[in-house]
């Protein structure tokens, strides 16, 4: 097996690999196709076999494996693990993250959380709810009170503050960068945000839906769940396949996305650091 950064030079390799289910592969061909390999934030690293690729992983703040092919992707855990960290997370489809981590976990660990099994969905059947009429593309005049929800949600996710490996300041511009896009909805209140959620990639094909949060009062009350049907609807615009992924233990959101027309398609995984 033969493990070596890649280029632009070989994006038909990677489109063989990874095309054929973009769904799964959302993360890594986002930032392929929106940018090319040289310039897509991180290096791509690819395991070769007979001359084919049969694994590739990206790695910057968080490192994706992808490809399918255990020993592929065990064999570029193997290369990396030579290396110091630089990701506060490995994140892709259970099949490839596990492989991954166990690659790495010797050199890379002990991990601070490990999440095997978060159910990978997909908008395909017609909401149970009503979708929220309330809800909107957030406008720049949003940010203010966005910000802090954006902050709340990531810490309650992940365990810790984003502001831990970024800068206020750098926050506050890839909120103010997916605003621009219209890639932010946003149901609010007198009292301020009430839900907000964003496309965090996209490509033509197929966008995932991230940073879910409904505001602590209003939870347990559908909130969640008819706004994420509006979510789904609105969000076709960007792409035709709508997806997200969440935690297994997260039986209410779970639940809500099941409610707002969400089906299991596979299964994700993380390992945070």
């Amino acid at each position: 097996m033969q493990v070596r950064r890649l280029s632009d030079a070989d994006q038909p390799a990677v489109a063989g690999l990874l095309g054929s289910d973009h769904v799964a592969h959302a993360m890594v061909w986002s930032r392929l196709v929106n940018h090319g390999i040289n310039r897509s934030g991180g290096d791509l690293w690819g395991a070769w076999r007979r001359g084919r690729l049969r694994a590739v992983t990206h790695v910057s703040g968080n490192l994706i494996p992808a490809g399918g092919d255990a020993e592929a992707v065990d064999s570029i855990g193997e290369f990396l693990a030579r290396m110091p960290r630089r990701s506060a997370s490995i994140v892709g489809l259970a099949r490839d993250v596990v492989p991954m981590w166990s690659a790495l976990a010797p050199a890379w660990g002990p991990a601070r959380d490990e999440r095997l099994s978060q159910p990978l969905m997909v908008a395909l059947a017609a909401p149970q709810v009503e979708p929220d009429s309330g809800l909107r593309r957030a406008e720049i005049t949003d940010a203010g009170a966005l910000y802090p929800a954006t902050v709340a949600m990531f810490t309650e996710e992940v365990g810790v503050s984003p502001l831990e490996a970024s800068s206020e300041a750098a926050y506050r511009a890839r909120l103010m960068w997916l605003i621009r896009q219209g890639r932010v909805f946003c149901r609010t209140d007198e009292r301020g945000v009430v839900f907000k959620a964003e496309i965090a990639v996209a490509t033509d094909r197929v966008c995932q839906v991230q940073g879910v949060w409904v505001r602590p009062d209003q939870r347990g009350r559908g909130v969640g769940s008819a706004a994420m049907a509006a979510v789904a609807h609105s969000a076709r615009a960007v792409a035709p396949q709508v997806s997200l992924y969440v935690n297994d233990y997260n039986t209410a959101a779970v639940a809500a996305y099941r409610r707002a027309g969400f089906r299991q398609v596979g299964t994700m995984a993380s390992v945070h650091f």
